[in-house]
Parts: structure tokens; sequence; C-alpha cells
């Protein structure tokens, strides 16, 4: 008997269960849009919910299908039937789902369904998110496709207007988008062709002055080409050389223009804008260095390195991938002229007494604080002396973190070097830039230095830029200990 019970009630259920199924309504009977507002709810459900929605859609069950297609969680499925009902709808809801994309699909983090997008904007046809298509692709996305030409926001450029067209899409958002409204978009273009091995292309633009001669940021670009043959490959680099053109700093950039001018024509046609501030630290501190071939700046650099006879001190970076060589001689094929004539002129300042005095002053402040790293630039002033400016953090609460305030990027525009502390205690573990700084210095492409405290008495110093690219430079000693 009560096996039959049991068997009564199994019975019931399953019933009740298909029932359930047949009628489309899941647990969500009653209310249409509750599915459609939990992303958690059965894919089944939310379709049946569309169904019944459709018959009369409202502005609310519009609003929530353009959450379906941008909000994180729901099933791609879910969102193909979103957008394809959105974009069956008037011309305003077309619009909207057209600005949805717009402003969610270079942020997009669901890679499939970012793929889907740029693909769907292809087979439409809908070259007015040219510029979306564009800022997407700029975005570095580490490790999801093996080559840009992959990425499918490209792929989907070239469907609208074919390979052999790109670079003239490319180039003709630089000259001729909104320089209010899209001056990131301009940027972000300049930076692409860079990266498309279309420097001439660029180079030419620039070449024509017919073109848009009033605009702002093609002016400052032919300044840039013209005073010191410098052609910006960055977002960051074109940022920082408008920093340069402005009034304050027009002194400084008169000095640029005549250390430039004493360069190798070899040396001076490939200057990146970091090298400007070192070029015109030569010219103030050591003029030589300015006329100095690499061979003999290497030999430099290698001499000082054994004269001093500190020993080097490798970071841990344990659990991370890649090759993270220190040593002067594994880096030799990929240091500019830049690179040498900065770590010369690092090696040279910080036999200074008082620099030295004040980098371990800083150390000793570090090491007590465990809210934050310390740092600052290094520079040489108009009277080839070394000055340390220290630069309080933006914000503070991680005590192996820096991070940079605005008045930090403002002097580091002029100055030689970015430089922070790694001041946690007396050890090797952290001697040398983390994958943290790689990132800092392939953002701000400038040239920085990373001081780390061994003892109390030695300090290791590492020179980094993006790349990355690192140099030991051996260790200092507190003034006073040396013997």
């Amino acid at each position: 008997m009560v096996s039959n019970v049991a068997c009564l009630r199994r019975l019931m259920l399953a019933c009740a269960l298909c029932l359930s199924a047949c009628g489309g309504g899941g647990t969500y009977r009653g209310d249409p849009m509750r599915p459609l507002t939990d992303p958690g709810a059965l894919p089944t459900d939310q379709e049946a919910a569309m169904r019944k929605l459709d018959a009369a859609p409202s502005p609310e069950y519009l609003k929530q299908l353009q959450r379906i297609v941008f909000q994180p969680g729901y099933t791609q499925d879910v969102r193909v039937m979103a957008f394809e009902r959105l974009q069956k709808g008037d011309e305003k809801t077309l619009q909207e789902l057209k600005n949805g994309i717009a402003m969610n699909l270079p942020k997009m983090q669901a890679l499939s369904w970012r793929t889907w997008l740029s693909e769907r904007i292809a087979k439409e046809g809908w070259k007015d998110l040219t510029p979306t298509l564009v800022r997407a692709w700029s975005a570095p996305m580490p490790g999801w496709v093996e080559k840009d030409t992959d990425r499918p926001e490209r792929k989907a450029l070239v469907v609208l207007y074919g390979e052999d067209h790109l670079t003239d899409v490319l180039v003709e958002l630089v000259a001729n988008a909104n320089p209010v409204t899209e001056r990131n978009l301009r940027l972000r273009c300049w930076e692409l062709l860079q990266k498309q091995g279309q420097r001439q292309r660029l180079v030419a633009l620039l070449a024509d002055t017919q073109v848009k001669p009033d605009d702002t940021l093609l002016r400052d670009l032919r300044t840039c080409a013209a005073e010191l043959g410098v052609v910006p490959t960055t977002r960051e680099e074109i940022l920082w050389l408008q920093a340069l053109l402005t009034t304050a700093n027009a002194g400084f950039w008169a000095e640029a223009k005549a250390a430039v001018a004493q360069l190798p024509e070899a040396t001076r046609t490939t200057l990146e804008i970091r090298e400007l501030p070192t070029a015109v630290a030569c010219a103030r501190h050591k003029p030589e260095l300015l006329t100095a071939s690499n061979q003999e700046l290497y030999a430099r650099v290698e001499a000082r390195r054994k004269a001093k006879g500190s020993r080097m001190a490798t970071a841990s970076l344990e659990g991370y991938g890649g090759d993270f060589t220190e040593t002067l001689y594994a880096q030799r094929d990929k240091l500019r002229w830049g690179d040498l004539a900065a770590m010369t002129l690092a090696m040279d300042l910080l036999d200074d007494p008082v620099v030295r005095k004040a980098m371990f002053d800083m150390g000793d402040r570090d090491i007590q604080d465990h809210t934050t790293e310390y740092g600052g630039v290094l520079t040489v002033n108009r009277d080839g002396k070394p000055q340390l400016i220290e630069c309080k953090p933006r914000i503070t609460g991680n005590d192996t973190r820096f991070e940079a305030p605005q008045a930090m990027f403002d002097q580091g525009y002029t100055a030689l070097f970015h430089f922070h502390m790694h001041a946690q205690g007396y050890n090797e573990r952290y001697a040398g830039p983390h994958i943290g700084d790689f990132t800092y210095a392939d953002s701000t492409r400038a040239n920085c230095l990373v001081f780390t405290f061994l003892r109390k008495r030695e300090m290791n110093v590492d020179f980094y830029r993006h790349g990355p690219t690192v140099v030991d430079l051996g260790s200092i000693l507190r003034p006073g200990t040396e013997g």
C-alpha cells in the first residue's frame, strides 16, 4: 500500500511538471516581465515571455530587451532573440539599439557576444557604426585572438569597406572626425595606423598642409614632425606632445629643438617622444652624449656597471610567463640611443650624494608606511644639476602599489624618469619592476626607474620602459656607508 501511494505521488508531480513546461510559464506565471528581468531564468521561460509581450510591445518591454542585449548574465541565444526584436522595431527602436551598441561594444567582456555583434554590424551594412568598430578594435584584449587581423571588429570593417580601403577609413577619421566629441577616436585611429605599419601614410597626411590647416591636433603633429622630425606612435605620446606644446613648456620645447638638432641623423629620424627629455637632460648635464653612437654609449654603461662592482638582484616573477631578463647584455639588441643615454645619466646622477640621501630618506619613510609605495620624478635642472621631486600618491591603501597622481604626469612630461620604491622590507623579492610596473610603462611610454631596498644601506636600481625592456643598473649605497 505504501509503495502504491509513493508511485501515485511521483506520477502527480511528473504531470504537474509536464503541464508547467507545456504552458511555457515555468515558475513565472502571471507576469511575463519577471523572467526577462532575471538573467538566471530558464531561456525557455524568457523566450515564452517575449512571445507573449510581442503582441503589444510596451516601452518597458523594449527597454528590457535593450538590457538583455547588453547586460551580463543572459545566454547568447536569448540575447539574439532580444536583438532581432529590436532590429525589427520602428526607426526609433532601431536607433536606440545602435546607440546601445556604440556605448557598450568597445568595453564588452562577453567575447563571443562581442564577436557576434561585430559580425552582425557587417552583415547589416551599418557603416554608421564604423567609429564604434574602430573604438572596439583599438581596445587591447590580451589573449583573445592570436593576431590583430583576427579581431572581429577589424574583420567587420573589412567586410564593410574591403581590405584595400581599411587604411583610407582610418585616415579619413583622423582628418575629419569631430575634433571635440570624437577627439579620442581620432587618437585611436592614429594609433591603429601606426600598428598597421602605415607611418608613411601619416607622414604624407601631415605633409599636406591643405588638409585641415586650422585643426589643433593636426597642427600639433605637424609642428612636431617639422621641428623635431618626430611622429608620435601612440595616443599617450600624442597627449604628451600636446602638453609639451603648451605655453608653460615653451622653454623646454626650444631646448628640445636645439638638443635634437645635435643628434646624428639616424638617431634623430627614429626618436620617440620619451627621448626628448633625455636629449634635453644630456644637453644640460653632459652634452657629449648627444653625439655619441649607440656602441659608445653601450660601452659606457657596461664599463660603469663593472666599475661599480655592485651586485645585481632579480625580482621574483613566479607564476608569470614571459622572458623578463634584466641583464644589459641580454637586452643589447633592443636598446636605442635614448635608452643607453638615459641609463648613462641615471648612473651619473645617482653618484650625487644629495640625490642618494634624498632617495634613502624617502625609502626609510616608505618602509615604515604600509599604506602605499612612494614615488616621483627625477630630472635635470637648467643648471645641469639633478633634482628629485617626490609626488604624493593619488590614493593609498596598498603597500605594493604606487598610484601616480596627475601632478606626477605633469612633472613627468619634461622629467628624465618616473620612479617609485619597492620598500616593503629588506629583501630581493621585489628587486625590479613587476607586472603592474610593465603595464604602467606601456601605458605612459615613460622612462622609469624602480628602487628596491635590499638592506638598510643598499638599494638596487632598475631601468625599464615599454616593451617591456628592463636593465638592472646595480646598487647604490647610503651616503656615509660606502666603505
